[in-house]
């Protein structure tokens, strides 16, 4: 459906003026170029939209110079995951008509990589866990978090951009109530996870890391993924909505994940707010109530339906079936666009899987 704009109605994009005097005057262009592929157009678009500011809460401390920081790090974990230098990623590619999402090539050095801090911050905020092995302490809990949640923060931004930059390439996206509801989901969105970047903030300014709650379980045996993201869990183990999605009165409560190899073990962090940690209870419960391999079809379950930051090693991955790769790539690609109706899957954590992301760890 399509709504009418007065000329004197403040224009939908939000600047504030009329719409007479902004989008108003504008005439549609092509989203992507016509005039190159489509992935290329894909990512130029991407590109413009792109978000080059680091978001560490001491803004006096900061470089000045935007890096491309890894939410993964490269030598601790990508270098175990990788093959030649080379890990896979699920990323989108484009035909004519439609996008198809594969395992694809992504070399160490741009694999999980952002624009969200300067290199001064990027290099010494991370320090715990960059130089030392993961023993455990607060501290290294709640860098790992803050990693999580600053790629997903950062990505939510430019989210938003790419949104808002699509009105300007079509202004009469701005008559669709279609579109118009994806902007308010952005915003909504953005809005929840500010609320958790106040505070996390001010816990890393005052090292306060008993802020954060973290379960963390492990394995012994090889791992090929490894994974760092933050989302909003619809639904716990046994079924029971966490995060009602889709009450824009309720504020969400971000879960942050990370899964990572070292010393011939996997760790697995979910760590969230201590304040959220109501939210959370009976998940977290379900959890550790569960046999190891029942924690692990958990798991199974829930990388490809929360987690698009995740990195796979190219023989592992290039060992499955084609049935597993499809079965793993159409829940990836039903949760990432929407068009495949998931809930079933978000709400059936211990549902069997035909692939399996750990067949070498002991259980």
């Amino acid at each position: 459906m399509s709504k009418k704009i007065g000329r004197n109605e403040p224009c939908p994009c939000k600047s504030g003026q009329k719409y007479k005097n902004c989008h108003g005057t504008m005439k549609d262009t092509p989203i992507l170029d016509p005039q190159i592929p489509l992935e290329s157009a894909m990512n130029k678009r991407m590109n413009e939209a792109r978000i080059k500011h680091c978001i560490h809460p001491n803004q006096a401390e900061c470089s000045g110079k935007i890096i491309k920081a890894h939410a993964i790090q490269n030598n601790r974990i990508l270098s175990h995951i990788s093959d030649n230098g080379v890990v896979y990623m699920v990323k989108s590619i484009g035909n004519k008509t439609r996008l198809q999402y594969i395992f694809k090539r992504v070399g160490r050095a741009a694999a999980t990589t952002f624009t969200g801090f300067c290199g001064t911050h990027d290099t010494n905020l991370f320090l715990p866990i960059e130089t030392v092995s993961y023993n455990g302490t607060d501290q290294q809990k709640f860098m790992f978090a803050y990693r999580a949640f600053s790629f997903e923060y950062h990505k939510k931004l430019e989210a938003q951009n790419v949104y808002k930059k699509l009105a300007d390439v079509k202004p009469s996206l701005l008559k669709s109530n279609q579109h118009l509801e994806r902007g308010e989901g952005y915003e909504l969105g953005l809005n929840d996870i500010t609320r958790h970047k106040a505070i996390l903030d001010d816990a890393l300014l005052t090292n306060n890391y008993d802020i954060i709650e973290t379960v963390e379980l492990s394995f012994d045996g090889q791992a090929n993924i490894a994974l760092c993201s933050g989302f909003f869990l619809e639904y716990d183990i046994e079924g029971n909505q966490v995060n009602p999605i889709d009450d824009p009165a309720i504020i969400m409560k971000i879960l942050l994940l990370n899964l990572f190899p070292q010393d011939d073990k996997l760790y697995v962090l979910f760590s969230w707010l201590r304040e959220d940690a109501p939210t959370y209870q009976g998940f977290k419960y379900q959890l550790l109530s569960l046999s190891k391999i029942a924690q692990l079809q958990v798991l199974n379950n829930m990388i490809p339906v929360y987690s698009e930051n995740t990195v796979y090693n190219p023989s592992f991955i290039d060992a499955w079936s084609e049935r597993e790769k499809r079965q793993y790539l159409w829940i990836f690609e039903g949760s990432a666009t929407g068009l495949i109706s998931d809930t079933h899957i978000r709400a059936s954590l211990l549902n069997k899987t035909r692939y399996n992301l750990f067949p070498d760890l002991q259980t």
